[in-house]
């Protein structure tokens, strides 16, 4: 993670320009409409009405559903007898009238090219169908499909047709009474987790924490007190005889104040799992709040900026800044420029002028500069600072960053403060940092929002291959209450709980009635309506607590006998790609280590990976990095071959650098000697289009000239490397070595193009390890000098080309990429909270793949699930985040 608070680069600049895909821009527009609307919610598939564009009448839905759907029920009435009683009372009109226009237009649409992915309707008839083809056939898998239309009925489509609304609701209550509660919690891996039907239909809207947190920060005054506010500083200024805005001035204050009742002040202490769009959260409350959002990682906040451009956000930058004079505007924002007279776009923005800004980005050492450049344009009551992940360091003693972080605190002058992260310290645990916050600014508000997500499942798997749950944990029953303790402290552990085995401790203890009868699943679940993924998992907590007295000793011994690896031992080769005979597989078994599984990531274990990028997170990088070389068997004669040709390269790079220096020197020396003595308006504009200048200088000097064609034949003479396929993990011939025999569906592999890789071997400063590292899909993220190497690994890991990225636990932070698996090192020093925010780099896509995180260290689990006393995250924050503290 980058916690350098530099300027952004001109690489980073360009970055933000990148529009965010359009499923995105729908989500953001979602969260722009929800700042006012927080119940609003959109389904992206189509009534048969909403499909054909046609204005709705009943006459008009009589005449569709004769068209379209009556054929089809008929179908079902003709096909299946048992279900004749539905059809009663089901009545359209046979020849409704409807208007000429609309039957010209209904004649070319043909209904056979009509299908649920155009109109709702017919997968609803469709879901129907399934439910009573297969209770004729006496087939429990009726119950799956009845599950679903239970979901797909409830969605938000408009103008459904409602004959087709009464017929699904009639099949629903036909065979209410055969549900079996008790079938649906058994089969809900298959039910909710991995149903396809319910996720691909689903309505989007809000996170609850969403809509809480824009409830809070409504501004209901902000329009009047912002004209209120700009109208007294224009006669302010026009009294000073001043009509020029301010832009030499390193104090930039408020120029006036408004009379206007202040609102209350608001520390708002925000905290939702990871990859619910907390971060996202700004652009919603920037309808009626100026936010200055300030983050240690810059990669956060320049993925908030990417999102907030994509959708014509006015924002400004301010990025390792020491005065208001170092913050850039984007050109959204820009209400003063210059303008290219040649193309019509804008050429020089006037940086001091910040009417527009909406949301400024800034580090942390940036703080300062922004709060005071957003007060000159702004009352402070409209102005809201949202602090993401402000805990980002506090797991050291000392850091650098500490006194900025104090001082950012004592010198701030925002009423209303967000401070947002996953693992946030709970309320109780700041009462110096929130008397504190109320003393600095009275009457404020203290808001506490707290969420839980838990619509996925993301397994813990140990060292073993086991599945990691509370129940498996210990023998000791009192300290598995303080699991569950712990747990219920910390909610958001429920998404680490794999849903398979949660299921089966539940069954379990019900059947065999470990749990008194007021907590069997009978009487906790009324309804199928009751039924989803965290009601499950709050059911298993309860079972958990209330375990009838001295059986627990029983349950654990039996679950523990018969769970079954999650990921096998890779038996059917040995780690230097030697076949292993059937005969001595068995021995095998008995002799291989017990803490080896699933760790020979690129070679025999790679086929586990699947569906998309493997983070694996180390203390030691160089060192994973060796070892997955060194584990690849690369013959000698490859490897000498690889290394030669970069060895060749890096002495190409070596003469490209010195002729760059030389080159822009050469560039320098000559504008200097062309501007020397000369004051006149040709020189002035030379200086100012230094593009330009360049260009010209280099057209027309044979010197220069020279040195660019010298560069142009160095760079042609980088050589190229590549691995043969066998090499590169889950590559069709690296799969047939490895895992011929085994199941190798949704393996990942990587998607490197070569254009990257000579981009690689161009770069100085970088390990031979990591350029051969890339060349197997593998890219390294850690503090890096070679900036260029760190952002072609970002664009990478963005469009999900690599196969894994080894990276340094500080990488841990507000990581928006998305992995599938993650690995924990054994070398990790971690605190509870940092394990957390560790987790929560996996599964932060809306799509319910295969996920896992591996831990190497049964200990790292042990601190992720007991409570952990004295946190010095909580110490930190105490004592940083409280006016006039001692560093």
């Amino acid at each position: 993670m980058d916690l350098n608070q530099r300027k952004l680069t001109k690489n980073e600049w360009e970055t933000i320009e990148t529009p965010v895909s359009e499923q995105e821009k729908e989500v953001l527009n979602l969260i722009i409409q929800g700042y006012n609307n927080v119940n609003i919610k959109y389904n992206r598939y189509l009534s048969l009405f909403q499909y054909l564009k046609i204005e709705y009448s009943e006459s008009m839905e009589d005449y569709l559903y004769n068209k379209y759907f009556s054929p089809k029920l008929n179908e079902i009435k003709k096909n299946y007898p048992t279900v004749l009683s539905v059809f009663q009372l089901m009545t359209a009109k046979n020849n409704p009238t409807i208007k000429k226009a609309d039957l010209i237009r209904l004649e070319k649409n043909d209904p056979s090219k009509i299908n649920h992915d155009n109109a709702y309707e017919y997968l609803l008839i469709d879901t129907a169908e399934q439910i009573v083809k297969y209770k004729e056939k006496k087939s429990s898998k009726w119950l799956f499909h009845y599950f679903t239309l239970s979901k797909l009925i409830k969605n938000s489509i408009h103008n459904l047709n409602r004959h087709v609304l009464l017929f699904v609701t009639k099949i629903l209550a036909l065979y209410e009474d055969d549900v079996d509660l008790t079938k649906v919690i058994e089969h809900s891996v298959d039910f909710i987790e991995k149903n396809s039907v319910i996720l691909k239909y689903g309505d989007i809207s809000l996170y609850e924490h969403q809509k809480q947190l824009f409830s809070t920060m409504k501004n209901p005054d902000f329009d009047e007190r912002q004209a209120s506010f700009r109208a007294e500083c224009k006669l302010q200024k026009k009294q000073n005889g001043d009509d020029e805005s301010d832009s030499d001035d390193d104090d930039v204050s408020p120029l006036c104040s408004t009379e206007k009742k202040a609102p209350a002040p608001r520390l708002v202490l925000y905290i939702a799992p990871t990859g619910t769009g907390k971060t996202l959260s700004p652009i919603g409350i920037s309808e009626k709040n100026r936010v200055i959002f300030v983050c240690a990682a810059r990669h956060v906040g320049l993925a908030l900026a990417r999102a907030a451009i994509s959708v014509g956000k006015k924002i400004a930058f301010a990025f390792g800044c020491s005065s208001a004079d170092d913050i850039r505007l984007h050109y959204f924002a820009a209400k003063e420029y210059t303008v290219n007279k040649r193309d019509g776009r804008i050429k020089k923005v006037d940086n001091s002028v910040g009417d527009k800004v909406e949301i400024i980005i800034c580090d942390l050492k940036s703080y300062l500069p922004a709060m005071y450049y957003m007060k000159a344009f702004n009352p402070v009551e409209n102005i809201v600072v949202y602090w993401d992940e402000p805990t980002i360091t506090l797991d050291y003693e000392n850091h650098d960053l500490h006194e900025t972080i104090q001082k950012n605190w004592n010198e701030n002058l925002i009423p209303n403060m967000i401070l947002s992260s996953a693992t946030l310290p709970k309320l109780h645990e700041l009462t110096d940092t929130l008397e504190d916050f109320k003393e600095k600014f009275p009457g404020a508000q203290i808001v506490n929002i707290v969420s839980h997500d838990c619509k996925k499942t993301i397994p813990i798997i140990n060292n073993n291959g086991y599945v990691v749950l509370p129940h498996f944990m210990s023998t000791d029953y009192d300290r598995v209450l303080e699991i569950v303790e712990n747990c219920e402290n910390n909610l958001t552990l429920l998404r680490y709980f794999d849903l398979k085995e949660v299921v089966e401790f539940i069954l379990f203890v019900d059947k065999n009635n470990y749990v008194i009868h007021s907590n069997k699943i009978a009487r906790k679940f009324a309804s199928i309506d009751d039924i989803n993924m965290m009601s499950i998992k709050l059911h298993y907590l309860r079972c958990l607590k209330n375990v009838i007295g001295g059986s627990w000793g029983s349950i654990y011994i039996s679950l523990k006998t018969n769970r079954v690896k999650r990921i096998e031992n890779n038996e059917t080769i040995d780690p230097k790609g030697v076949p292993i005979k059937k005969s001595t597989i068995h021995v095998q078994d008995k002799n291989a280590s017990s803490n080896s599984c699933a760790i020979y990531v690129s070679t025999k274990d790679a086929y586990t990976l699947t569906d998309g990028p493997t983070l694996f997170l180390a203390a030691d990088v160089e060192k994973i990095a060796k070892f997955c070389i060194q584990q690849a068997n690369i013959p000698a004669k490859v490897m000498e071959d690889i290394l030669a040709k970069i060895e060749f390269n890096n002495q190409v790079n070596e003469k490209i650098t010195i002729l760059e220096h030389k080159l822009e020197d050469l560039i320098e020396k000559k504008t200097m000697k062309q501007q020397s003595g000369d004051d006149s308006y040709a020189a002035k504009k030379l200086k100012n289009e230094s593009k330009s200048r360049d260009k010209d200088i280099g057209e027309k000097d044979g010197e220069v000239i020279k040195l660019n064609a010298d560069l142009t034949l160095l760079r042609s003479m980088i050589k190229s490397a590549e691995l043969n396929e066998t090499f590169i993990p889950n590559k069709p011939l690296h799969l047939k070595k490895w895992a011929d025999t085994l199941n190798t569906v949704g393996a990942f592999t990587s998607d490197i193009d070569e254009d990257t890789i000579t981009d690689i071997m161009l770069l100085n400063d970088v390990e031979d390890s990591w350029k051969i590292l890339l060349l197997m899909g593998i890219g390294v993220f850690t503090n890096h000098p070679n900036i260029t190497y760190t952002e072609i690994m970002k664009k990478l890991a963005d469009q999900q080309k690599l196969y894994m990225i080894i990276a340094s636990s500080d990488y841990i932070y507000g990581t928006n990429y998305q992995f599938c698996h993650a690995y924990l090192s054994k070398d990790m020093k971690l605190t509870q909270e940092k394990i957390i925010q560790a987790l929560g780099r996996v599964g932060r896509n809306n799509i319910q793949q295969n996920y896992s995180i591996r831990f190497r260290d049964d200990e790292q689990i042990n601190k992720l699930f007991y409570k952990e006393e004295n946190k010095i995250e909580v110490t930190n924050m105490n004592r940083l985040f409280k006016t006039r503290s001692i560093i």
